[in-house]
């Protein structure tokens, strides 16, 4: 069946370094695309805000990342929040990365905050509990820790009350949250490509301490699981759209 997922673009970083790369809506588009090349993809722009005008119109919704802090208060961002609750309350299939996975937390009741441990750059592992993963029939083929691209300051605290953690590490203990049957978010990025996050520590490395810089240089040359977190984000897609008709 096709299926109308709406992605939603949340990263406000236009710079000459980012106009590099097809922006993060397209990136995402195009993980899922892998998996499911019959749905249709479209992208808005709602650090712009802008947003689908029919929110009902869509079987399926993805947030993506951003440099921007859930905690800064932009109008668009208080739209966006707005609309996760909508969905939230329709029971509307939701995937949310990074930032949207924070936003998601932040919408609902959690809290956001600088990262005790401070900047994560390079690669992350989410080590997903046995309980209650074991049950979730999206989540397959089964793999009790992936690894994925990381860059974040920030992190979700505090889950709010109706998550559940599916999981996470020592440095971001709630790195995977799941709301009811219909939301499901990482704090890693599974959209970005090993040559972006190279050409990532190439701008910026000196903005970060030297042996953070040299680790990341040295976590993105090993493989990644990304596209096996798409395949589940599909499935979730599916499956929660599915429970929702």
């Amino acid at each position: 069946m096709t299926r109308r997922i709406a992605i939603l673009n949340n990263n406000t970083d236009t710079s000459a370094f980012a106009q590099r790369f097809a922006d993060d809506g397209q990136k995402v588009a195009a993980g899922l695309r892998l998996h499911r090349p019959d749905w249709q993809y479209e992208v808005w722009h709602a650090h712009g805000g802008e947003l689908p005008p029919d929110p009902d119109a869509y079987q399926g919704w993805v947030l993506t990342g951003s440099v921007a802090s859930v905690n800064d208060g932009a109008p668009w961002m208080a739209s966006l929040a707005e609309l996760v609750r909508h969905l939230h309350r329709r029971q509307v299939p939701l995937v949310g990365l990074c930032f949207g996975h924070q936003m998601v937390a932040h919408a609902l009741g959690g809290r956001v905050g600088p990262s005790p441990g401070g900047w994560r750059i390079g690669t992350a592992p989410t080590h997903y509990r046995a309980e209650p993963c074991a049950a979730l029939p999206w989540m397959q083929p089964p793999q009790a820790t992936i690894t994925l691209f990381a860059a974040h300051q920030e992190q979700v605290l505090q889950p709010p009350p109706e998550a559940t953690v599916l999981g996470g590490d020592d440095f971001a203990p709630t790195a995977a949250l799941r709301v009811g049957r219909h939301i499901f978010t990482t704090q890693y990025h599974p959209e970005l490509s090993r040559e972006f996050m190279q050409a990532l520590l190439d701008e910026y490395g000196a903005l970060w301490p030297a042996p953070m810089v040299a680790q990341a240089r040295l976590q993105v040359q090993q493989p990644v699981d990304a596209a096996l977190f798409m395949r589940w984000a599909a499935q979730f897609l599916e499956q929660a759209a599915s429970e929702n008709r």
